[in-house]
């Protein structure tokens, strides 16, 4: 079979035999493909038989796709599968032969996918060694590498699979597809196959039992020429005992002549002659021709010669000739033939694929032959001409792509294929985006070229490209746009970071050459003591935001009073609003239930940075109003609005876009006076997230913002079950004590040290965790009051010191305080300290009246793991 070799040529230039791609563009490598399936499809379903069809079909897929070998293999009776149709490349063995009745447990895990709607791909055999060893000995056998298997269904029923074995990598992403596309018509194909078989199992058994169903039947001795009439019929209209006494030859001569149509005539002469008749029947034993008589009253049209070897065939040259009316089978097959195009027209119309047919005649208007989907595609009525359909067709091409269409039809004349993609005007649907290819027909006789294409509505796959697009380019925008912020934010950090810092240095300069000016000095303590707060602050945001945007949700749910956690929020941030003459109101309002679950330190975190906010960004002498209302309580879980009212200057319309992403700040001049980075309103909204909860903003510029916090908390059911916090106050008093300081920082130790002992306790250093557990293992128990331990240091950690020091079988080593000293201040690292044996965390820089205190508690409580809390 020799058909479409330009086709299968021109899909071979978008994917190669070894997988590598050309310099087309996927696209194209795509549409060709296509196109070359489409064609196989129309050719396939001008093929007379469903062998052929099918034969044609594989032919196609196969060299489209650059496979070894397509096949087809059908269910048999005993549960087996028999491989019914192949197609092999040039060098590839076949193996059709070998893979009759494969026992079903060979293609047992197939089938499983197959009824749960799945196809089969093998990207590498290697694969199913271990979980389908069966089938991978089949296909190793068969020297298969990697195959795409799509399975055949008749209605509901499964009656087999096809596929192409070994198609290049860069083919298997399409072959699927592919293959889906063109089950359809194989199904059609194999049950109109069926049919036929079955009609000629009838029809060849009648034939035999029962001679009535032929008009005539007769022998022949090809070697004399003399016939013997079994049978004869009035229907056929010729007297063929009359006939015969000149002879076979003459007889038939004068029967074809007479009542043969002239397009059958030179083909039944020439397959009823004594030496190509013989010739068959030494090979098979019998044959037919089908021909079509010209009208007759007795109302026969398609007639059947069937030729059939005798007895004496090989002695005498003889054989038995009979005519039968085939009318019936030949319109059946029609039918099925009729229904096969009915059901690819319905494929390509789901898939808005319609079909053409352009005459360009010469010395005449164009014209345009469009099946049913093209004629749904066009919006033009099925009575229209092929004049005005043509004229139809391209006055509504796009204007600017006229030129293109033009030239895509000169390049399908000239080099024998072409495709272009071009705007069109549909009637009713308005502009639509059309895919169109086509080759030509070199079987058109008249002056002028003729050629036959596909049209297909590809509008839903331009929209959803442009909107890909343009998600895309959204994308790339906000990516800018952050990367954009970061690059601002770090031009910005050496400003934030060295302003402290410088302030530090200066004040520390100062302070050397006013050592005698105990005034000055105090004044220079407190500017370096701010300027260390704001640093740690930044340091701290930085730190937080990080954290957030690793996306590890939070893990602390404790009890807590929010009463108590919105006064804390008021009293820390009190001072700062006196200083700046800046009122602080806190309204409580409707709070049914105060006793809650959650994590107290990250929702005073939201409210403690949006009050910070309102009280940077406010006018002299302003106001903020912190107001709290329980809105709704279900299931246990209540939700709370918290709102936040200032009288500042207000925050601008564009800028309430960007305001909680970070990095941000409308006013960057505010820099100067330490206003941060950007960086609270961004931590705030990514907490609210976290607890499932809401940050909405409203302001004007120069009157002020109101941002509104919601979340939903859990209420403590329990609370009134649980037993009063009766732990006195306890005072920083460590007289006294013994403690073992581990510390790899030369400076950080002196300065706990110093802190210590003006507190009048007793010091002993270690560098790391290995010298801290050699002392403590050293030392007589009961020597130590308490641990203070570094986290990260060389040589063995704090967290493994701390669980060496609780492994020692000494009376001691389970009861010694432990207290983390550590910047890392995450919820995460004071669950490991914990987690380690340590009693209490404690963040660095240390707050030394609350290191005093815990030191305290721990002594009044006795220390001991038991403490932890």
């Amino acid at each position: 079979m020799n058909y479409s070799r330009e086709s299968f040529e021109r899909a071979g230039k978008g994917v190669s035999a070894t997988g590598s791609r050309e310099p087309h563009s996927d696209m194209q490598s795509i549409q060709n493909l296509e196109a070359v399936i489409n064609e196989g499809l129309r050719i396939a379903l001008l093929e007379e038989t469903p062998d052929q069809s099918l034969e044609v079909l594989l032919e196609h897929l196969g060299k489209a796709l650059n496979g070894d070998r397509t096949y087809i293999f059908e269910q048999n009776e005993s549960g087996g599968d028999d491989n019914t149709y192949e197609w092999a490349a040039d060098g590839v063995e076949p193996e059709k032969e070998n893979l009759q009745n494969v026992p079903q447990e060979v293609c047992e895990s197939w089938y499983r996918n197959f009824s749960i709607g799945r196809h089969i791909v093998i990207e590498s055999l290697e694969e199913i060694r271990e979980t389908d060893p069966l089938q991978y000995e089949n296909l190793e056998r068969q020297n298969i590498h990697s195959l795409v298997v799509v399975p055949l269904y008749d209605g509901k029923k499964l009656i087999g699979f096809y596929g192409v074995d070994n198609p290049p990598a860069k083919s298997l992403e399409y072959a699927s597809n592919m293959l889906q596309t063109a089950a359809y018509f194989i199904v059609s194909c194999l049950k109109r196959r069926n049919l036929l078989r079955e009609i000629k199992k009838r029809s060849y058994n009648v034939l035999h039992a029962l001679s009535v169903d032929y008009l005539g039947i007769y022998q022949v001795n090809f070697d004399t020429g003399e016939c013997e009439i079994y049978r004869s019929s009035e229907q056929i209209g010729m007297d063929w005992a009359a006939n015969f006494e000149d002879g076979y030859q003459t007889a038939m001569e004068r029967y074809i002549s007479r009542y043969v149509i002239p397009r059958d005539q030179e083909r039944l002469r020439a397959m009823t002659k004594k030496d190509y008749v013989l010739a068959q029947l030494r090979t098979n034993k019998k044959f037919y021709v089908r021909y079509q008589v010209q009208d007759s009253s007795c109302g026969l049209k398609h007639l059947e010669i069937h030729f059939s070897a005798t007895e004496n065939t090989g002695k005498e040259n003889c054989a038995i000739f009979a005519q039968r009316d085939v009318n019936a089978v030949v319109e059946q097959e029609e039918k099925y033939k009729l229904e096969a195009r009915q059901s690819l027209e319905d494929i390509l119309e789901g898939a808005r694929t319609g079909i053409w047919t352009i005459e360009l005649e010469e010395g005449c208007q164009p014209r345009m032959y469009p099946d049913r989907t093209m004629r749904i595609l066009l919006g033009v009525p099925g009575g229209i001409g092929p004049e005005e359909c043509y004229q139809h067709w391209f006055e509504n091409i796009e204007p600017d792509y006229v030129k293109m269409v033009q030239e895509a039809v000169r390049e399908i004349v000239e080099t024998g294929r072409s495709e272009v993609i071009y705007p069109w005007n549909h009637p009713e649907l308005g502009k639509i985006y059309v895919r169109c290819g086509g080759v030509p027909d070199k079987t058109f006789k008249k002056p002028g070229a003729c050629l036959n294409g596909y049209h297909q509505d590809i509008t839903e796959t331009m929209v959803t490209r442009k909107k890909q697009e343009q998600a895309i380019m959204e994308l790339l925008e906000k990516v800018r746009r952050a990367n954009s912020a970061k690059s601002e934010f770090l031009s910005h950090m050496s400003h934030d970071l060295r302003t402290p810092i410088n302030g530090i240095l200066g004040m520390l300069t100062i302070m050397e050459k006013c050592q005698k000016d105990p005034e000055h000095q105090s004044e220079c303590q407190e500017k370096i003591r701010v300027s260390t707060e704001h640093l740690l602050s930044l340091v701290n945001d930085v730190l937080q935001v990080s954290k957030l945007d690793s996306g590890i949700p939070m893990a602390v749910e404790e009890p807590f009073d929010l009463h108590a956690t919105l006064k804390d929020c008021i009293m820390i941030l009190s001072a700062q609003a006196e200083e700046r003459g800046i009122r602080l109101v806190l309204e409580e309002t409707s709070l049914h239930h105060s006793r809650l679950i959650g994590n107290p330190l990250h929702l005073k975190q939201i409210l403690m940075n949006i009050i910070d906010n309102a009280l940077k960004y406010n006018r002299p002498h302003g106001s903020v109003f912190v107001r709290a209302e329980e809105t709704s309580c279900q299931g246990g879980t209540a939700d709370y609005r918290f709102v936040i009212e200032d009288t500042g200057i207000g925050i601008g319309e564009e800028f309430q876009k960007h305001i909680f992403e970070p990095f941000t700040q409308e006013h960057q001049g505010a820099r100067t006076h330490y206003n941060g980075v950007g960086l609270g309103m961004s931590i705030a909204k990514k907490l609210a997230d976290q607890m499932n909860g809401t940050i909405e903003v409203d302001s004007k510029l120069g009157k002020g913002s109101i941002f509104r916090i919601t979340l939903p908390i859990q209420v403590d059911e329990a609370w009134g079950t649980r037993p009063a916090d009766a732990e006195p106050e306890i005072q920083g008093n460590v007289a006294g004590m013994r403690i073992l300081l581990v510390e790899d920082n030369e400076i950080n130790c002196e300065i706990v040290e110093f802190m210590l002992e003006g507190a009048g306790a007793e010091v002993v250093t270690a560098n790391n965790g290995k010298v801290a557990v050699d002392v403590f293992a050293a030392s007589d128990p009961g020597t130590f009051d308490c641990i203070l331990m570094d986290l990260m240091m060389p040589v063995m950690s704090g967290y493994e010191a701390a669980r060496v020091i609780r492994s020692l079988e000494r009376s001691d080593a389970k009861a010694v305080p432990i207290i983390a000293l550590s910047a890392n201040a995450f919820e995460e690292d004071i669950a490991m300290a914990k987690d380690a044996g340590m009693n209490e965390h404690l963040a660095k820089p240390v707050d030394i009246r609350t290191m005093l205190q815990v030191m305290s508690r721990m002594r009044c409580w006795g220390g001991g793991s038991n403490s932890t809390r």
